[in-house]
């Protein structure tokens, strides 16, 4: 397509900072970081009828939640956005949708100062598989982990939870459920069809040294806080007070176990919380929601009596269902 590979050049005025040498239109890509720079890679996998479903969302709005699955996956590790390489398969007769798809994708990239470098395009009977990959660069040894929390470490979120739950149950149920059911408010929707990766506020995390451990909330913020828990071999209490949601049950619902918020969880020293909160990221909110501590297991606080056990749930791809 050679729409795509014009369209895919970087801007006139791209930062002096670019990685990709030689892209889209050769065999491979060829890619430069600079001198004092670790390279982060991430791939995933966008499924229909698992991840999205082309007939009730719009291909523009799939391309770039694609892309975003790999950028918010850079900035958990404080990466800065490179490159992103993207193999789409698609119905022969779908070339409309996958048009809008790159668009979508490549608003996804250049937002964030990536570049599209390359990927595969092929026929599939039917259906739609995405395989996207993503390069950033990090500090040397300074890119965030999972593995890093210590007992006594705050705990910290970026953005609302849940609202990414809230847009998609509409998005992709609103129509078969009826119009008795209640609309969630238009950021909630945003947030599903358009998420932004915290891509600054995971470089700044990384290169200021704030954070010892931090991921992205992609499957549900107790199931990933478990991972993360598990990976420092800590626990965590979550006052479900502080918790940044929407309001009511379904709101601390979605937030504990809702998914694709693509939000930033990362845990602080003490001494570190100052310096944190004189960041001001891309203007995202920035709240402390508990604590880590020594005890594994993961527990709730709420606002009044003692703290209960915290079940890690979220999106599992082999879970059983119904």
């Amino acid at each position: 397509m050679r729409w795509l590979q014009a369209a895919a050049q970087p801007r006139s005025g791209a930062a002096s900072r670019r990685a990709v040498r030689l892209g889209i239109g050769d065999d491979a890509a060829i890619l430069r970081f600079a001198a004092g720079e670790d390279a982060v890679v991430t791939t995933d996998l966008f499924l229909e009828g698992v991840h999205f479903l082309r007939a009730r969302e719009r291909a523009a709005d799939c391309g770039y939640r694609c892309a975003s699955r790999a950028l918010s996956d850079l900035a958990a590790m404080g990466a800065r956005p490179a490159a992103l390489f993207v193999s789409l398969a698609l119905p022969p007769a779908s070339g409309a949708w996958g048009r809008q798809f790159f668009r979508g994708l490549l608003a996804a990239a250049r937002q964030a100062g990536a570049e599209l470098a390359g990927g595969d395009l092929a026929a599939l009977p039917r259906g739609v598989l995405a395989d996207i990959v993503g390069l950033g660069a990090a500090p040397r040894g300074r890119a965030l982990t999972r593995a890093g929390a210590r007992p006594g470490d705050r705990l910290f979120v970026s953005g609302r939870l849940g609202l990414a739950a809230a847009g998609r149950a509409w998005v992709q149920g609103g129509a078969r459920r009826g119009a008795k059911r209640e609309m969630p408010p238009a950021a909630a929707i945003a947030r599903f069809r358009r998420p932004r990766a915290r891509w600054e506020l995971g470089m700044a995390l990384a290169a200021q040294r704030l954070a010892t451990a931090a991921m992205d909330i992609s499957d549900g913020l107790s199931l990933d806080l478990a991972r993360l828990c598990a990976a420092s071999g800590v626990g965590a209490v979550v006052d479900a007070a502080r918790l940044p949601r929407l309001p009511g049950p379904q709101g601390l619902r979605h937030a504990l176990a809702g998914g694709e918020d693509y939000e930033l969880l990362f845990t602080v020293p003490a001494r570190n919380t100052a310096r944190l909160r004189r960041l001001h990221p891309a203007g995202v909110a920035l709240t402390e929601i508990g604590e880590i501590t020594a005890q594994p297991g993961l527990w709730l606080r709420p606002a009044s009596g003692p703290p209960r056990p915290l079940a890690a749930r979220g999106w599992d791809h082999f879970q059983r269902r119904g």
